[in-house]
């Protein structure tokens, strides 16, 4: 992030990844996804235990803490969030951190008496690629969600490696009246149905007028219309449960991006998108001024609502509300 200053006290989520993306750091277990883990390699061991060493040996050099909060090991790749609680030296930023971590896996990648690693190399390359993916937390509540996405890692490789098809992640996928480029993920085929219908609720409901909406909107996907929202509103997020429950088509528009080399829909998203009834559109690119809000905005709600709109080519009269908040059909 080009306006950031990695020597300033920050939360970072890290990625690396392993030269040519070998599966060397460990192997994928479980005979389904509710039980998929990562069991190391004794060198995917070691690069877990280097990254804990590396933040308290900056500690000591630096005299600024420097901690471990939560690790992924993953056959081709490591995450990791590193917590920087004191401002580093100028000449000791987050990138000499890792790049002195990444040295250390190399040798033991190289060095059998080091980790066990003999069998893995016998040429003196890198074990990790060039560079690293760093993600700055921002927002109140983002680092659970960040620990939540790591220890869900090995349930979404595992739906990865069985459902390819439904999980493979389009750039720029050109849908609706303006041909807006989303990236997506999941059933790209659900924007060709013939009834999409934008779903849209106030979101003042009572509710008996969230019941009647949701009623309302399932009777419609039973029938295979597509609702297509952002999913916002209390009567659209129960439109969006009741659907789901039922696994009835839906396209859900999110205000993340989904363009960044390892970031993919998270919990019941990925899980829709797998079983083929969801299709996840981010209209925002990764890092732009829409993802990087706190919170979301009214103007980005209704932007997001346009974007729904342009995607559906039906749409339903919705709950409204005059100004004394009486129900208006």
């Amino acid at each position: 992030m080009d306006v950031h200053d990695y020597t300033s006290a920050c939360i970072y989520l890290l990625t690396v990844t392993t030269e040519g993306r070998k599966r060397i750091l460990g192997s994928l277990v479980g005979d389904s996804a509710s039980t998929a883990a990562i069991e190391p390699t004794a060198l995917g061991s070691y690069v877990a235990e280097a990254f804990r060493k590396t933040a308290a040996e900056t500690t000591k050099k630096t005299g600024c803490r420097v901690q471990v909060l939560h690790y992924q090991i993953m056959p081709d790749h490591f995450h990791g969030i590193l917590y920087v609680r004191d401002t580093l030296p100028a000449d000791y930023a987050l990138g000499k951190i890792i790049a002195a971590w990444k040295s250390k896996c190399s040798h033991a990648l190289w060095d059998a008496s080091s980790s066990g690693a003999q069998s893995f190399s016998v040429e003196k390359t890198p074990l990790f690629s060039r560079g690293f993916n760093d993600r700055i937390l921002f927002r109140k509540g983002q680092l659970q969600t960040w620990i939540a996405y790591l220890n869900d890692n090995p349930r979404r490789l595992w739906l990865k490696i069985h459902f390819p098809d439904r999980l493979h992640k389009v750039y720029d996928f050109k849908a609706g009246k303006r041909g807006h480029g989303y990236t997506a993920v999941g059933n790209t085929f659900l924007v060709t149905y013939p009834e999409r219908i934008q779903v849209r609720c106030h979101r003042n409901l009572t509710e008996e007028e969230i019941q009647a909406e949701v009623n309302k909107y399932m009777r419609e996907a039973r029938r295979g219309a597509v609702l297509v929202s952002p999913f916002i509103s209390p009567a659209e997020k129960a439109i969006y449960d009741a659907c789901y429950e039922d696994k009835l088509p839906m396209i859900h528009i999110v205000n993340r991006g989904l363009d960044g080399r390892f970031i993919y829909p998270s919990g019941r998203d990925l899980n829709g998108c797998s079983d083929g009834f969801l299709l996840v559109l981010a209209p925002y690119a990764d890092y732009s001024t829409e993802t990087s809000a706190a919170r979301i905005t009214r103007a980005q709600c209704l932007n997001m609502n346009d974007f729904a709109a342009d995607l559906a080519n039906a749409a339903l009269k919705c709950c409204e509300r005059d100004e004394e908040g009486g129900a208006l059909h």
